[in-house]
């Protein structure tokens, strides 16, 4: 879209919802409860099970942040003071994310699936005083305390929580905190100040912060784009869905926050359930919700019902839909898949098919306005059509400060996403290995990193991954490299490695596999090693985290093809 195009959507938007250029997230807030107060934004689905769901309007939404942000100024909480957030997907999530904005606090999104060192990493990392949580999740806490001297406010929210549950001295309950007026908070915010951490999954290594500031990410305009973002992934009238966590970005700034500026109704689970998925989206009348990770995959091997397609849903926004899946989801649950990319850590960079008829099934999408993208190699060369390599953005010198990812404390890590080539031009670096085919459109191989070096041949893992899953018998797998030393051996490239889930109630012995890939798959792409597990270590957004997996490496039940003696076809 140009920017003139951009400017007049953005224009007539503000109109619309009745911002003002210089609102703040405050002022927002106060707007849409005078306006729109008995609308419900959210409906939480607490126990689906059971029929509870509670909703919560605009009003709601409204005087119950600010109730929470005069509870924390109590505490003694200022503009510029951190709160780390360990909580399950709840209302009173969205509370304190609201809450903190009105006092120019940051938030600091955590994973709920950390324990132990790499929860204490990230808690002491972001230098966040407060620390809030869910009762389920407070032995985690309880657990590394004593190496957490920067945490001065502990607070837990309490719903659900057995009635013989009782907090440790010293701890508050989110929930009496809470008991505080609800007046509007007014405090100047810097807008230099931090908003929230969103660290990355850290699949590689320590996870990176990614930092947004007050001044980019909420002020009127990125706010009233966050509205943008709800038109783009939708349209006026729809339902949004998500049971992906809110602590990461996909969950909160393509889902819950532009439902919020746009005024579309949000549908909020607490987790992801195959088995439940359709049920709730048929209740709820959901018309919209995105697609990543493993979740097709999922929701495709549950049994087939008569009813799949009786459903509202017209648009799926996917990341990354393995290609071999799209057109069974589609025709199955009676939809449309609209494949885009991105990434929180991007550079505001952007891929997507729009659902142009013309799409190739499986890509990423293309370019937008003036965007350019390309494929390189290692050393800054554009590759060939067809080519994989890392995909990269053009960045104009004009955009750079724009463009520019700012991860906490980490000012190296910031500086190597943006690199200048040969040519002299400056180009974004995403991370991610990409085809581009002779018509302009983008098709995702594998995460830089997950791409394994085997006799000087380069795999991509996702490739390996594809193909096994394609057996009837399994549920899930994952592909990656084994260095020689990691097996007592002199080699210095990778040999390929995969962990295999199977269907609950089936067995399979490695032979097996292996013939069912001999014809799929390059020999120098057949793993050498197959271990059977009963799951894959993931993060809470279905990304499997590769390194536990690499960190294991080769044990007394895994199956080796060489010393097996198993033969390759020729």
């Amino acid at each position: 879209m140009e920017e003139n195009q951009m400017n007049a959507l953005t224009n007539m938007l503000q109109k619309q919802l009745n911002i003002s250029p210089t609102d703040t997230f405050t002022d927002i807030v106060r707007k849409k409860a005078e306006r729109v107060g008995d609308k419900v934004y959210l409906t939480y689905v607490r126990d689906f099970d059971k029929g509870i769901d509670e909703k919560y309007t605009y009003r709601d939404m409204y005087t119950q942040s600010n109730r929470l942000a005069n509870g924390f100024t109590k505490l003694g909480l200022n503009s510029g003071d951190g709160i780390s957030v360990y909580q399950i997907n709840s209302p009173e999530f969205l509370f304190t994310l609201f809450a903190a904005w009105k006092m120019g606090c940051y938030v600091v999104l955590v994973n709920t699936g950390l324990k132990g060192d790499g929860l204490q990493y990230i808690v002491d990392h972001s230098d966040s005083n407060t620390f809030l949580t869910h009762w389920s999740l407070l032995d985690n806490y309880l657990k590394i305390r004593d190496e957490l001297p920067k945490i001065k406010n502990v607070l837990v929210d309490m719903n659900e929580a057995p009635a013989d549950f009782n907090l440790p001295e010293g701890i508050l309950s989110l929930q009496s905190v809470m008991e505080a007026p609800d007046d509007d908070v007014e405090v100047e915010i810097d807008p230099n100040n931090m908003s929230i951490l969103i660290y990355t999954s850290g699949t590689t290594g320590l996870p990176k912060a990614t930092t947004f500031f007050y001044g980019k990410m909420l002020n009127a305009g990125s706010l009233t784009f966050s509205a943008l973002i709800a038109y783009g992934l939708g349209k006026a009238g729809d339902v949004l869905y998500t049971c992906l966590p809110l602590f990461h970005g996909n969950a909160l700034q393509l889902c819950s926050m532009p439902g919020y500026m746009a005024e579309f109704p949000v549908i909020l689970s607490k987790r992801f359930s195959a088995s439940r998925f359709w049920d709730i989206i048929r209740k709820y009348g959901v018309t919209n919700f995105n697609l990543l990770g493993s979740m097709p995959q999922y929701l495709l091997k549950q049994p087939k019902h008569p009813n799949d397609k009786d459903n509202k849903v017209w648009r799926v926004n996917s990341a990354a839909c393995p290609k071999e899946l799209v057109k069974d989801f589609e025709e199955r649950f009676g939809l449309k898949i609209y494949e885009a990319y991105g990434a929180v850590d991007g550079g505001g960079f952007s891929l997507g098919t729009g659902g142009a008829p013309d799409a190739p099934v499986g890509s990423m999408g293309k370019t937008s306005g003036n965007v350019v993208g390309e494929i390189m190699d290692d050393e800054g060369n554009i590759l060939e059509p067809n080519t994989p390599g890392e995909l990269v953005f053009l960045v104009k010198e004009e955009e750079k400060e724009e463009r520019k990812v700012s991860y906490y404390k980490n000012e190296e890590a910031s500086e190597s996403r943006i690199q200048k080539a040969p040519d002299g031009r400056l180009w974004f670096h995403t991370g991610d290995v990409a085809t581009k085919d002779e018509n302009g459109w983008f098709f995702f191989v594998d995460r830089k990193k997950d791409s394994i070096r085997r006799r000087g041949e380069n795999i991509a893992a996702w490739s390996v991954e594809r193909v096994i899953n394609r057996h009837d018998k399994v549920l899930e797998s994952a592909a990656y490299g084994i260095k020689g030393q990691q097996v007592g051996e002199d080699y210095a490239e990778d040999e390929v490695m995969v962990a295999v889930v199977l269907k609950p109630g089936e067995t399979m012995e490695p032979e097996e596999l292996l013939d069912f890939v001999q014809d799929k798959l390059a020999h120098f792409q057949i793993p050498r090693f197959v271990e059977f597990v009963e799951s894959l270590p993931k993060s809470e957004v279905h990304r499997i985290m590769k390194r536990f997996l690499k960190d294991k490496g080769v044990t007394d039940t895994t199956y080796d093809r060489e010393k097996a003696g198993y033969e390759l076809k020729k």
